[in-house]
């Protein structure tokens, strides 16, 4: 591994050999990616070399291999003159999303081109933005950049039945399909897996959802018959909106809102499992096999130990969000 801390003009090429207890984090549901560490500050200790890592200071993460895996800002540092540490948090571009508000008018725009002149707009960079091709009459007043991003991708969604994700490569915002990786890494017993759990769970289930037109009048109802038998009626309703495929909205809600499975699992470290991918799990004793979806990742190193801890989905299902309303 290998990191590097710029303040101004000062790069400290070789910050790797000075900190510990080193995080890298990511889940769908947030805009940013976190990266927190402690670095050696002993004011004390004349061996160690001095660092400067102040707020506002640029922090790259680099894997064994030199792929970039992080370039963010450090948000926050804990300074304390008897300790030989210092904890440090630095998050990358997402924050630019989460913590910039817009009041936006959408008129006819596509996500992709909106979202890229909102980016523009605030100075915030973009890479590749997945092509929906669905024009989108919204606005958004005082709206958090990243719930504009997902809820306009999030309607988009609803026209095109593909889910999407956004993230930050290295500094550059990117939205792609999620689609699973044509190359899935492998947790299995005896190899790389350590740990493994699930929590199966109904509390939020919905399984019957009728349509209904602008003017209240039921129009039909999509079920999953088989959990409704199980479980009993659970039932959401939805109206039908221009343009839009209420069946297949239903249906989607019905997948959403199905029986649902939480799957925590722990194996050794590997950079490249990262939320927004998949990853092929066999664990024999408990059932536990097949493609699963990253929704959250925990990359730690610490002691000389790299462990990745991983939250996974059987299910393909984007973030979604829906602010603002829709514009006449």
């Amino acid at each position: 591994m290998r990191m590097s801390i710029t303040s101004g003009s000062a790069t400290v090429e070789n910050a790797w050999n000075l900190v510990g207890n080193v995080v890298w984090s990511g889940d769908k549901q947030r805009a940013a990616r976190t990266l927190t560490f402690d670095l050696a500050a002993s004011q004390n200790d004349p061996n160690l070399p001095a660092v400067e890592c102040p707020v506002g200071a640029v922090v790259s993460l680099w894997g064994d291999d030199g792929s970039p895996l992080f370039q963010g800002m450090v948000v926050t540092r804990e300074l304390a003159d008897t300790d030989a540490m210092m904890p440090v948090t630095a998050h990358d571009n997402g924050r630019l999303l989460a913590n910039n508000d817009g009041t936006e008018k959408i008129r006819d725009e596509t996500a992709e081109v909106a979202v890229s002149r909102i980016c523009r707009a605030y100075g915030i960079p973009v890479g590749a933005l997945a092509a929906t091709g669905v024009p989108l009459r919204r606005k958004f007043t005082a709206t958090p950049l990243w719930n504009i991003v997902i809820t306009l991708y999030t309607l988009a969604a609803q026209r095109t039945g593909k889910q999407y994700m956004a993230r930050f490569s290295w500094d550059k915002l990117e939205v792609t399909e999620r689609s699973e990786s044509a190359q899935n890494l492998v947790i299995r017993p005896r190899s790389n897996l350590l740990t493994s759990s699930t929590t199966e769970s109904i509390e939020d289930m919905r399984n019957s959802v009728g349509i209904y037109d602008k003017d209240g009048n039921r129009l039909t109802t999509v079920q999953d018959s088989q959990a409704r038998d199980l479980y009993g009626l659970m039932e959401s309703h939805i109206t039908v909106q221009e343009g839009a495929d209420a069946q297949a909205e239903a249906r989607q809600l019905l997948e959403e809102r199905g029986l649902s499975r939480k799957i925590s699992v722990t194996c050794l470290g590997d950079p490249r499992l990262t939320t927004g991918k998949t990853v092929v799990v066999r664990q024999p004793v408990t059932g536990l096999s097949g493609v699963f979806w990253i929704e959250s990742d925990r990359h730690s190193w610490s002691g000389g130990d790299y462990t990745t801890r991983l939250s996974l989905e059987l299910r393909n299902l984007m973030y979604q969000t829906e602010s603002g309303s829709e514009l006449t």
